[in-house]
């Protein structure tokens, strides 16, 4: 064989060998993720930001339908998680309106059970906005501010601005902050954030928390005209405007003015007729 043709044979071996590697790295790429597991994604996100216990609820059916449609969408999962930790926050506060100590270990327990499931998600996806995000929520909720920031810093870097990203900040910022700061930092936050309602819950708290009623009152009224079905701004209002209970004084009874009490003794008995006449003497016998 000549020199060219050998040339021409090499050339055409190694065209057809970038051809086959080509469509061999066609073929292993992954299918496109399932269009309705993601429109089911993105609708639960949608009502995560009202707040109220049925939108929570509904969001994590639809996020479990999303998983069910489409198992390698695993950031259904995660934003399942952040759902859930809002339930959990949601019941911890609703201990603190007077639910009892059930609803409060309720939330906790939801919680931790929250972290385990995040915890295979953050093994496999550690860089992951949506795995990100979730956890930045989990630790800005529990205050631990160090936790946050490296997240937050994270998830900007990776994808900018995200309204979940600057909750878990101001949320870890407010709870290791005096009840002033508080009440500014979280008007200034639901001034710029007016979609996310649970920073106006945590607003109207702190608001009542320093004896700003009225505050509190045009607090709670601005969620409750955004989400009239926001249960636990219904039941802080509710809290709020109740008068104060009844309370019941116990009176000691007042002693009564009686007689001197006299010592015991005899008393004088009443004569008998016999008696008297001997008394006062017979007649004399003639």
């Amino acid at each position: 064989m000549c020199p060219s043709r050998l040339g021409r044979s090499r050339l055409l071996a190694l065209l057809v060998f970038l051809a086959l590697a080509c469509a061999t790295g066609k073929s292993a790429a992954p299918p496109p993720l399932h269009p309705a597991a993601v429109r089911l994604q993105e609708e639960a996100l949608a009502l995560a930001p009202l707040d109220d216990a049925a939108s929570l609820e509904r969001a994590v059916a639809l996020l479990d339908e999303a998983s069910r449609v489409e198992p390698r969408l695993y950031q259904a999962r995660a934003d399942r998680a952040l759902v859930e930790l809002l339930v959990a926050a949601a019941r911890r506060e609703g201990a603190r309106l007077g639910s009892g100590d059930a609803l409060m270990q309720s939330g906790r327990d939801l919680r931790e059970r929250v972290l385990d499931d995040l915890r295979p998600l953050v093994r496999e996806h550690a860089g992951d906005p949506a795995v990100v995000r979730a956890l930045a929520v989990y630790y800005g909720l529990e205050g631990n501010a160090a936790q946050t920031a490296i997240l937050v810093a994270r998830s900007r870097a990776a994808r900018g601005s995200d309204p979940w990203i600057d909750f878990a900040e101001e949320a870890a910022a407010v709870r290791n902050a005096s009840p002033e700061t508080a009440a500014l930092r979280l008007a200034a936050f639901a001034a710029s954030h007016s979609g996310v309602l649970r920073a106006r819950v945590m607003l109207a708290r702190a608001q009542l928390d320093l004896s700003r009623t009225a505050d509190a009152l045009l607090t709670l009224d601005e969620i409750l005209a955004a989400n009239p079905g926001h249960d636990l701004a219904q039941e802080l209002k509710a809290r709020t405007l109740a008068p104060p209970p009844a309370s019941v004084t116990v009176v000691p009874p007042v002693p009564q003015d009686g007689p001197t009490p006299r010592p015991t003794g005899y008393l004088p008995h009443k004569p008998s007729s016999s008696s008297g006449d001997a008394a006062r003497g017979s007649p004399a016998s003639p």
